[in-house]
C-alpha cells in the first residue's frame, strides 16, 4: 500500500498504461487499414519507456518510514 503513496511509481504506471493503450490503438488502426499515422506507435513507445523508469526508479529509493 505504500507505493501507492510514492508519486514516481503512481505516475509511471499511468504513463505505462497509456501507452499500451496507444500502442493497442495504433496496431488495431493498422489492422484495419483505417490510418497510417505513426504518431501513436512512437508516442506509446516513449510513454511505455517513461513510465517503464519512473516505476523503477520508484523501487530503487525507499521511503523512509516515520
Amino acid at each position: 500500500m505504500k507505493k501507492l503513496f510514492d508519486l514516481r511509481f503512481v505516475i509511471g504506471a499511468f504513463f505505462f498504461v497509456v501507452g499500451w493503450m496507444l500502442l493497442l490503438y495504433y496496431l488495431v488502426n493498422k489492422l484495419w487499414l483505417i490510418a497510417n499515422d505513426s504518431v501513436n506507435l512512437w508516442c506509446g513507445l516513449v510513454f511505455i519507456l517513461f513510465g517503464s523508469m519512473m516505476i523503477l526508479l520508484s523501487y530503487g529509493n525507499k521511503p523512509d518510514d516515520e
